[in-house]
């Protein structure tokens, strides 16, 4: 390579930590573990997730009610919003 004027030019990934503190946000525990409650619709709680459909990402957020642990409501798009809440 020296011989043609050639310079080597690759580069090597860098980890760079973040400094996020995103998840240890000082918020109320409001529920306290209290997983079992005694009144319909008093505690819902909701996740979050995300699957792969016909090789696209998209999310999936279910609406649960702690009482009886039924899904009360729903919410499927190809963005992270609620727009489509049903």
């Amino acid at each position: 390579m020296h011989s043609l004027g050639l310079v080597s030019n690759d580069t090597v990934a860098q980890f760079k930590p973040q400094k996020s503190r995103s998840n240890e946000a000082l918020i109320r525990n409001e529920l306290k573990r209290a997983f079992i409650q005694e009144k319909e619709l008093a505690v819902v709680v909701s996740d979050l997730t995300y699957v792969r459909v016909g090789g696209k990402w998209h999310y999936v957020c279910l609406f649960v009610d702690l009482f009886n642990r039924e899904i009360i409501g729903h919410s499927v798009g190809k963005k992270q919003d609620c727009k489509s809440c049903l």
